[in-house]
């Protein structure tokens, strides 16, 4: 049933999300800006990241394969979670 397979795919993302929401809270996991990905959302080189939704979307974006549960989402859904992270301004 493709209602059904699009709600457990819903449901995925959702628990994935509030597994990962809060892991940006402990200073060591703020991850610096590499070079090679630089500038990202006005963060230079080498900069930490502070904001912990912009450390998480980093994250997301460049490392997903550390946040396993992440990684395993059809591409779609990463979308989805990403796009949580995202300031509106």
């Amino acid at each position: 049933d493709v209602a059904l397979g699009d709600s457990l795919e819903r449901i995925e993302a959702i628990l994935c999300l509030t597994a990962i929401h809060d892991i940006m809270r402990m200073p060591e996991l703020l991850p610096r800006v590499s070079p090679d990905h630089s500038p990202y959302r006005g963060y230079g080189a080498r900069d930490r990241i502070l904001d912990k939704h912009e450390a998480l979307a980093y994250t997301l974006e460049h490392f997903p394969h550390l946040l396993p549960s992440f990684a395993c989402l059809p591409r779609h859904m990463q979308d989805v979670v990403l796009f949580t992270q995202t300031k509106m301004s």
